[in-house]
C-alpha cells in the first residue's frame, strides 16, 4: 500500500521549507563569528611571531661641539634615531623611552635623555632626533684625556643606547608591554684634530649605524 504524507506531515516540511533559509543564514553568520575570534586568537598569540622592530643611527649626525679644558669636558651633539617596524598588519607603540650617550664601556655614561613615546606603522620609520650634551668638570673614567688624545687623530668615539616598552597591536589583537634595548656603537665622528683647548667645530659622523638588540 503506497503511503501518502497527512496534513500534519505537510504541514511540517512547508514550516521548515520557510525557515530554511533562516536557518542557512543564523549558520553563516555563527561560522563567520567563530572564524574571527579563532582568527583574532590566532593574531593575539601571532604578534608575538612577528620580527623584531629595527633601529638606525642615521649618518645625518653630528657633533656640534667638542671641547676640553684640563679636566673639564663638554660636548654637544645631533643624533637622528629611526626606528622602523618590520611586521605586516600591525603597529608598534613604545612609551618610557629614553637615551644613554656612552664613551668607551656601557658604564661611562655621559648623558641620559627622555624621549617622547611615539608609534610606528606596519612597513614604516619613525625618526626621533635628539641633542644630548655632555657637561663634565672632572675626567670621568678618564673620557677627557682619551678622548684629548683620539682627537689628535681626528676622530672621536661614543655610542648609545636606547630602552624603552613596546607592544604590538592590529584591529583584533595587541599584546603585552615588553622591554626593549639596543646599543648603536660605535658612533664615529670625523673632527678636525686640535691639539688646544679650544673648542672643535662641527664634527661629522662618518657613517650610519645599525643598532643591535640587547637580550
Amino acid at each position: 500500500m503506497t503511503s501518502f504524507p497527512t496534513s500534519t506531515h505537510k504541514h511540517t516540511l512547508d514550516m521548515f521549507s520557510n525557515y530554511r533559509p533562516c536557518f542557512i543564514i543564523f549558520c553563516i553568520i555563527f561560522c563567520v563569528l567563530g572564524g574571527i575570534i579563532a582568527f583574532g586568537c590566532f593574531m593575539d598569540a601571532h604578534l608575538d611571531l612577528y620580527p623584531t622592530p629595527e633601529f638606525e643611527v642615521n649618518s645625518v649626525g653630528a657633533l656640534n661641539s667638542l671641547a676640553i679644558n684640563g679636566n673639564q669636558f663638554t660636548a654637544e651633539f645631533d643624533i637622528s634615531l629611526s626606528a622602523y617596524n618590520p611586521a605586516t598588519y600591525s603597529r608598534a607603540y613604545y612609551k618610557a623611552v629614553s637615551a644613554e650617550l656612552f664613551y668607551g664601556g656601557e658604564g661611562l655614561i655621559l648623558n641620559r635623555t627622555s624621549l617622547p613615546s611615539f608609534t610606528t606603522h606596519s612597513k614604516s620609520y619613525n625618526v626621533i632626533k635628539m641633542t644630548p650634551s655632555v657637561n663634565m668638570s672632572k675626567d670621568f673614567g678618564g673620557v677627557a684625556t682619551d678622548v684629548a688624545l683620539r682627537r689628535k687623530d681626528g676622530r672621536v668615539e661614543f655610542g648609545l643606547i636606547v630602552s624603552a616598552l613596546y607592544k604590538r597591536k592590529n584591529r583584533w589583537a595587541h599584546s603585552d608591554w615588553k622591554s626593549l634595548k639596543v646599543f648603536c656603537n660605535p658612533l664615529k665622528f670625523a673632527v678636525s684634530p686640535n691639539n688646544f683647548n679650544t673648542t672643535t667645530s662641527h664634527g661629522v659622523l662618518l657613517k650610519g649605524v645599525f643598532c643591535t638588540r640587547y637580550y
